[in-house]
């Protein structure tokens, strides 16, 4: 580390074009200084090799390697070089001033809010997948290398460790390379480093996030090395009750010491952190068939640690130069000494750890399920998470789920936890939403995944509405083609469709003393809701759809009636067009980013429309993602059964699976509800081609020459029924 005496004596110089205002910090290899870029009058951030290590070219070459590398990466979460090079007899790289809190400061006040923790824990997860494009892997992920910026973007810092990855040729095998508290065990012995590396470091990240402390302690470097190779570390959810079991599993598969056992790739995490933000259930899997929550830990009284781990290492070079095969030390330690704490603690499972909230008390969920669901001799419902109650009728349990505002992130994640923690010998399960719930797009993913759930687990499910309106979105998104869905309307046994038609509002008793007049046919409204259906109508005519739907989301969350949205229907529909208009146009100039957001806003907006979910699978195919993109287009058709459009597109991604038969079914109903589409013709044909029906190939190519005029040849592609838009470009 350089001393204080060299690092703070270049404040006010000029290195590198670069006028050094204060020093920021010293680690590493050098120091890091806020300094203002001359020549643009820009704050930088300006990083300078120590003299001390500038003595060594090898250590040159190696302090200029984190710029040569880092620069090849452009990603909003990673720090950006700017210049590098040489001034008098400083070495130094300029880069992004990240404005913000670096992480290991922020976890000095305590854990992140979950839904906050998996956000920075995916910004960094989507930086290392840039660098890990590249064949760089980072080595030494952690808060300190973390910083939050004021936009609240989580950067990446510190390249100092970072090398292309040599696979089982990496010289650097059994030497320290990153901190301690945050080193894969690969990092301390004798076995290759690769990618799954700074997966591991980055879990060990995210459990200081989630639980507020670290997954292993030790008096020093040596015991902590002895945890990570032979300790597992309790859940996070032991720690922070509040941290769904489904979260604790993605983080423990992060930091599995077998890396053959953690995440393949850092995309992998990408897709689990994406699944849990979109209220679906994470791939990982349970762990707690092979490990209780709360592990024994390693006992360290009786262990020199530092003895230990070099007999271990020794043992492993030896293999290592002989060419023989290494034993990892998760194998040799226990072998050589390593024992495990008694616990008088029961072992954690699920059922045992969660628990619901009978009256007053708080008891285990086993403890629940044998008086509730065995003996049946505790009256009234269950509490669960604040949102859900529990309910044990004699046919099934139905779990209710309170209040108007969508399931978050966590709350789903926390029913998950509940679905697969409930005795096996439940063989009837329902979930309910209360008549004033919202029903989002979001909701589809969570009502599929618990179906899933309970569907491997042999038990029914059944999905209960108490809106008209939430089960007209469900039945139009096709939820009930493979879920049963029922409507409850015992609270308002005399509801009928026609009072679901608009009434006239009664008079506003307080209309004349507030100074409004309501015009003929507008609904009642309160003043608040009023000014937001202004501000959405302003935003339409100011051509900002997207800042109108966030209105619009406010607007419902005024608890509005069903008539007082229905009687906004227009201003509903003029929105969602707008927001078509804006999405199509993005669409067609390749601007995917702007359309995701325009396509998902209209699916949000109404679901039982078709062309959110249409554009949506379109750009899934576009993306290559050919079973979400199936999962849209199907949303769509059964929104819209009678477009030929939508048969043809799914169609065209079946096909792209190899699911011909499939391909070949929607092709039929494609041209069954439009004879004269062209391209379905020719795509018809060289489906029966790949199928070995050559006489049914030659038919429809014949039909597609007569329709286009065309003759068509292996090489003839299908002209577009629709040649301005990308919908329906030829396959």
């Amino acid at each position: 580390m350089p001393s204080d005496n060299t690092a703070f004596k270049l404040i006010g110089q000029t290195i590198g074009g670069c006028q050094i205002k204060k020093l920021l910090g010293t680690g590493g290899m050098g120091a890091v200084y806020l300094a203002n870029q001359v020549s643009l009058g820009k704050e930088v951030a300006l990083k300078i090799l120590d003299e001390r290590w500038a003595a060594h070219e090898r250590h040159i070459e190696g302090f200029l390697r984190e710029a040569r590398l880092a620069a090849k990466l452009e990603d909003e979460h990673i720090i950006q070089i700017y210049d590098v090079g040489t001034d008098r007899n400083w070495n130094f790289i300029v880069m992004q001033f990240a404005r913000g809190e670096n992480l290991k400061d922020r976890l000095r006040r305590g854990p992140l809010d979950v839904e906050e923790a998996l956000s920075h824990i995916e910004g960094v997860a989507r930086g290392l997948s840039a660098a890990h494009s590249h064949g760089i892997v980072h080595r030494d992920i952690k808060p300190g290398n973390l910083v939050i910026g004021d936009d609240g973007i989580i950067k990446i810092l510190d390249f100092g460790l970072a090398r292309l990855e040599e696979g089982e040729k990496d010289k650097s095998q059994g030497q320290f390379m990153g901190s301690v508290a945050y080193m894969a065990p690969e990092q301390s012995e004798y076995m290759p480093v690769d990618m799954r590396t700074d997966i591991y470091s980055l879990g060990i990240t995210a459990y200081q996030c989630l639980a507020g402390t670290l997954p292993f302690r030790g008096d020093n470097n040596f015991d902590l090395i002895i945890k990570h190779h032979c300790e597992e570390p309790p859940a996070p959810s032991v720690i922070r009750p509040e941290i769904p079991l489904t979260v604790s599993r993605v983080v423990l598969r992060m930091i599995a010491k077998d890396p053959a056992v953690r995440y393949a790739n850092i995309d992998d995490v990408l897709l689990d952190l994406k699944l849990m933000r979109r209220h679906q259930l994470p791939a990982a899997p349970e762990p707690w068939s092979r490990r209780p929550l709360n592990p024994h830990p390693v006992d360290m009284s009786a262990i020199k640690s530092e003895e230990l781990y070099r007999n271990a290492l020794k043992a492993q070079r030896a293999c290592f130069v002989d060419g023989r095969p290494v034993a990892p030390m998760r194998e040799l330690l226990p072998r050589m000494g390593v024992v495990y704490r008694a616990s008088n603690e029961p072992e954690l499972v699920p059922a045992s750890f969660l628990e619901v909230k009978a009256g007053e008390r708080r008891v285990p969920l086993a403890f629940a399920a044998m008086k509730h669901f065995e003996l049946r001799d505790v009256k009234g419902d269950l509490e669960y998470a604040e949102r859900f109650r529990i309910f044990n009728h004699s046919e099934r349990l139905v779990i209710r789920i309170k209040g108007q505002k969508p399931l978050s992130v966590v709350e789903v994640q926390r029913m998950f936890d509940l679905l697969e923690a409930l005795p096996a010998e439940i063989r009837n399960i329902a979930v309910a939403l209360e008549p004033e719930y919202s029903a989002m797009g979001s909701d589809i993913r969570w009502v599929v995944d618990t179906y899933n759930i309970l569907d491997k687990r042999g038990c029914a499910f059944t999905l209960i509405v108490g809106s008209m309106e939430n089960h007209t979105t469900f039945v139009n998104l096709g939820i009930d083609s493979h879920i049963r869905l029922e409507l409850e309307l015992e609270r308002t046994a005399s509801i009928s469709l026609e009072r679901l038609k608009p009434e006239e509002p009664a008079p506003d008793a307080t209309g004349e003393d507030s100074g409004y007049v309501k015009a003929e046919g507008e609904p009642d409204l309160t003043p608040s809701a009023w000014a937001l259906v202004g501000q959405i109508r302003e935003l339409l005519h100011s051509g900002e759809p997207v800042g109108a739907a966030r209105a619009w989301r406010r607007l419902v969350g005024e608890g509005l009636d069903r008539r007082q949205l229905h009687s906004l229907g227009d201003l509903k529909t003029e929105l969602y067009n707008a927001l078509l208009a804006q999405g199509r146009e993005a669409f067609e100039a390749d601007d995917f980013e702007t359309s995701t957001e325009l396509f998902n806003l209209m699916i949000d907006l109404e679901p039982g429309r078709y062309e959110g979910h249409f554009y949506k699978g379109l750009l899934l195919k576009a993306e290559g993602k050919m079973e979400y993109a199936q999962a849209f287009l199907t949303q769509a058709i059964l929104a819209a059964p009678d477009e030929a459009e939508l048969f043809y597109h799914r169609a065209i991604v079946r096909s792209r699976v190899d699911d011909l038969e499939g391909a070949l079914r929607d092709l039929d109903m494609c041209l069954t509800h439009n004879p004269r589409m062209v391209n379905a013709y020719y795509n018809r044909a060289k489906l029966h081609q790949r199928m070995g029906r050559q006489d049914l190939s030659k038919r429809d190519l014949q039909m597609y020459e007569r329709l286009s005029g065309k003759k068509a040849t292996r090489s003839t592609k299908a002209p577009a029924t629709r040649p301005p838009t990308k919908a329906a470009e030829a396959e």
